[in-house]
């Protein structure tokens, strides 16, 4: 019986005496120095207190007292393993939580500055609940000199180590920017930890410092794919011509997965890119010709016609693709001819590209157009009639009647089909001619402009 009593008492007592030895800082009392403000060191005493409430309150009064509570900054840290939790009640009766580490790290983020180094040293803690404390407390106070040992808890065994390694950080950068302390955010870049690396990155695209092109054009050959994409939406944010070669290599060395963020840097920049683009149409590389043509159509300089022009007949589809679409974003009459002959294109790709082109360019190109009605090749004067059918001048009616008798039912038909989109009444006889048309597309498309032009014309007018 006296047994079960004994190891029923070390049960009941061994979580007391547990909890008392936990509680106590990591350091020894005895080192707590005799030099030092008396209301300090009965507070850092405190810390060593059986009473977990009694251990919270000492280290809230150290963080009270501010900078001057510098010789608690490692005994504080010594009770980061401390976290008993402790209930109170706020004004509004609302329950609260705290603990002995929490309001450690409290205290150590008003010390500020003067415990950075220490709470550095404690990120290599091996107890858990130390490198969790430190790291929070650090990006609390937010101090540049953290960055690169909180990088390095990015990849802590723990989760939880990690996430609030990831938050200290982001509050430490976020802080930078807010002050625009560009040269800390520049050194930044230099991590070795790639997510570290695009925080700062992000946290760059809202500061206008022209010193900032360089380390990001730098940042154009990291290793990390989504600090290559976001040092690129920068720079064709800032618009800065230093930009624009190093952009033009990136896409040129092959780096596929940024491509998208690189042509739309050098939209942006527009001006100073055309010329060098110009140049990669002329490139070796099928892929780098097809990107130039197309980013030139998105900036829409007229000094990329002729160079485009030129791509219509490159030995690649693809670069032909680009540069007929680049030529109808463009829209310049000059490029009419050549966008005509390339509705003869071998591919059907191109072919389809040169007919919306000329679409694009509209009544600049319908001369011309009128021209090609009568062009030696089928294939050109179909394109052509459809073409002059979306335009939709009354000019071309007249040429689209005559191409009515074309010996191609493919060009009869699609002439039919461009005089129902136009809408001209004098279209009327000559597609009631064609209603006996030996082929039966062409004899249904007939019927169904004559259904487009009367119902157009019989419209009640609308009151002005």
């Amino acid at each position: 019986m006296m047994y079960i009593k004994t190891i029923l008492l070390f049960i009941i007592l061994c979580p007391v005496i547990y909890g008392i030895t936990y509680a106590q800082p990591t350091l020894s009392k005895e080192i707590i120095p005799t030099n030092i403000a008396p209301d300090i060191r009965n507070q850092i005493e405190r810390l060593y207190n059986s009473n977990p409430e009694e251990r919270a309150k000492a280290a809230k009064r150290l963080g009270e007292a501010g900078v001057q509570a510098g010789p608690a900054i490692p005994f504080l840290i010594g009770i980061f393993h401390d976290e008993y939790t402790i209930l109170s009640h706020s004004e509004d009766r609302k329950v609260e939580s705290t603990s002995p580490a929490s309001e450690a790290s409290i205290a150590l983020s008003r010390i500020g500055a003067p415990a950075v180094k220490p709470l550095i040293t404690a990120l290599k803690d091996e107890n858990v609940p130390v490198r969790f404390w430190a790291a929070k407390t650090l990006g609390e106070i937010k101090d540049a000199r953290a960055v690169e040992p909180l990088g390095t808890l990015l990849k802590d065994k723990k989760s939880k180590i990690q996430q609030i390694a990831n938050e200290a950080l982001q509050k430490i950068i976020e802080n930078m920017k807010d002050k625009q302390e560009t040269k800390h955010l520049l050194d930044v870049l230099k991590s070795k930890e790639c997510v570290v690396r695009l925080m700062a990155v992000k946290a760059l695209q809202d500061i206008k410092d022209i010193s900032i092109v360089e380390p990001l054009i730098h940042c154009l050959e990291d290793e990390d794919k989504s600090v290559r994409e976001q040092a690129a939406e920068i720079l064709g944010k800032i618009k800065d011509r230093r930009a624009v070669g190093p952009l033009i290599n990136t896409f040129q060395n092959g780096d596929r997965d940024i491509q998208k963020s690189v042509k739309k840097a050098l939209v942006n920049i527009g001006e100073p890119a055309v010329e060098p683009l110009i140049l990669s149409l002329k490139n070796e590389k099928t892929e780098i010709r097809t990107v130039s043509a197309s980013i030139l159509g998105d900036i829409g300089n007229n000094r990329a016609v002729v160079p485009l022009i030129d791509a219509l007949q490159d030995e690649s589809w693809n670069v032909r693709y680009e540069a007929a679409k680049a030529l109808g974003k463009i829209k310049d009459p000059h490029a009419v001819e050549p966008l005509i002959d390339a509705m003869n294109d071998k591919s059907t790709d191109v072919r389809a590209n040169a007919t919306k082109a000329l679409v694009e360019i509209g009544i600049p190109a319908l001369e011309s157009l009128v021209i090609a009605l009568k062009h030696e090749k089928m294939p050109i004067r179909s394109s052509t009639a459809s073409i002059l059918g979306d335009i939709g001048d009354n000019r071309a009616v007249v040429p689209l009647i005559d191409a009515l008798q074309d010996e191609s039912w493919v060009v009869r038909y699609e002439a039919a089909k461009a005089l129902g989109k136009i809408k001209d009444p004098h279209a009327i006889e000559p597609l009631k001619d064609i209603l006996n048309d030996r082929v039966t597309n062409v004899r249904e498309v007939a019927e169904g402009a004559l259904k487009k032009i009367r119902g157009a014309n019989t419209e009640p007018q609308k009151s002005r």
